[in-house]
C-alpha cells in the first residue's frame, strides 16, 4: 500500500464530504479540505477554490549539495 503524504502542501487533501440529501433524493455534499494529520474536514467558504487554515508558506532552507553546486557549474547556458 502506498503512503499517504502527510507532510508539505499535501497535509490538505481536497475531498468532497456527505453532508446529508436533497429534497430529491440526491447526495449532498461539501467541498473541503481534509487534514491529513488531525483528521478534521475544513470547509471554506469557496470550497475547493477557498484556502484551508495554516497552510505551509512552503518557504523551507534549500537542499544544496555539493554534486548539485560542481554539476550547475557545467551547465552549458545559452549565449
Amino acid at each position: 500500500m502506498p503512503r499517504i503524504e502527510k507532510s508539505g502542501y499535501r497535509r490538505y487533501w481536497e475531498l468532497k464530504e456527505h453532508v446529508g440529501f436533497n429534497p430529491d433524493g440526491s447526495k449532498k455534499s461539501v467541498e473541503g479540505f481534509r487534514d491529513m494529520l488531525t483528521g478534521q474536514f475544513h470547509a471554506p467558504k469557496g470550497g475547493w477554490s477557498g484556502r484551508p487554515p495554516e497552510l505551509p508558506s512552503g518557504d523551507r532552507e534549500p537542499i544544496i549539495t555539493d554534486k548539485y553546486k560542481h554539476n550547475y557549474d557545467n551547465i552549458l547556458w545559452e549565449r
